[in-house]
């Protein structure tokens, strides 16, 4: 019969689906650290046995809220948010260890299943399949723009782990239909005042900054939409241009910016 090792004792301990987190994390840490020295302290090894000891037989875990976290896992699949996901993962980890859950806990997994319900479900996979690519551009857009000025962080960083993502109904009409996004998706999606080849020059509104890119005052619209509005205010829409006498483009808003006076030809 082969000896058992302690690679052999962590694997089994580790295998085991209803170890708490907490206890699999110092598991872990054991066993990284004989696997780098082939060998555990006194104090290690004392830890280890409680371990073993303690996890020797399954215990009584909460059948009926190891199914109903489980049903809840099941109706969010990968679209649950991180925070909830991890959350739901936490809670069965701890059931599943013969632990029960605190009042709080219970509070807020209420929460999360209100959010979840087969009706719910129902109502995000229509949501989904109505989806556009329009309200795509748009969700995008005002991520982009919050990521910039600091609000909705929590969507923020969802479309940016995955771009793709379609938000959930409330999130996007959180970001897309106040006062502030529908200055800034006009300034994206209205037509171009100037259309690209045209001549412009700056107007007075233009600052000290501005105007020192363009020395010469006059530049050619090389592109529109060159950038997703930073300011929600009318004329936001920006333009990438080419100065004359200049090989390097800027960026400016359309309020700073009118069409370029032609000098009249004079009478013979």
């Amino acid at each position: 019969m082969p000896r058992i090792t302690y690679a052999d004792r962590f694997a089994a301990l580790l295998a085991k689906d209803y170890l708490s987190d907490r206890d699999r994390t110092f598991a872990e840490s054991l066993s990284t650290h004989y696997q780098r020295k082939k060998a555990l302290t006194a104090g290690r090894r004392r830890c280890f046995l409680q371990l073993e000891e303690r996890y020797a037989t399954p215990p009584v875990a909460d059948e009926v809220m190891t199914s109903r976290i489980e049903g809840l896992q099941g109706r969010m699949g990968e679209q649950g948010g991180k925070w909830a996901t991890d959350f739901a993962k936490s809670l069965l980890s701890q059931v599943r260890s013969g632990a029960s859950l605190s009042p709080r806990q219970v509070e807020v997994l209420e929460g999360i299943e209100a959010d979840w319900t087969d009706a719910q479900v129902a109502t995000r996979q229509s949501w989904d399949q109505t989806f556009t690519s329009e309200m795509a551009e748009k969700f995008k857009v005002m991520t982009e723009y919050y990521r910039k000025n600091g609000y909705f962080q929590n969507v923020v960083r969802a479309q940016q782990a995955n771009p793709q993502m379609i938000p959930s109904k409330q999130d996007y009409e959180r970001v897309t239909t106040n006062k502030f996004a529908l200055k800034v998706l006009a300034g994206w999606f209205d037509a171009p005042v100037y259309e690209a080849g045209s001549m412009v020059s700056l107007r007075g509104s233009a600052g000290w900054g501005l105007r020192n890119k363009l020395p010469a005052q006059l530049a050619v619209i090389i592109e529109a939409n060159a950038a997703i509005p930073s300011r929600a205010c009318r004329g936001n829409k920006v333009y990438k241009l080419l100065p004359v006498g200049s090989m390097q483009t800027v960026l400016v808003e359309e309020c700073h910016l009118k069409k370029a006076r032609t000098p009249k030809k004079k009478k013979k």
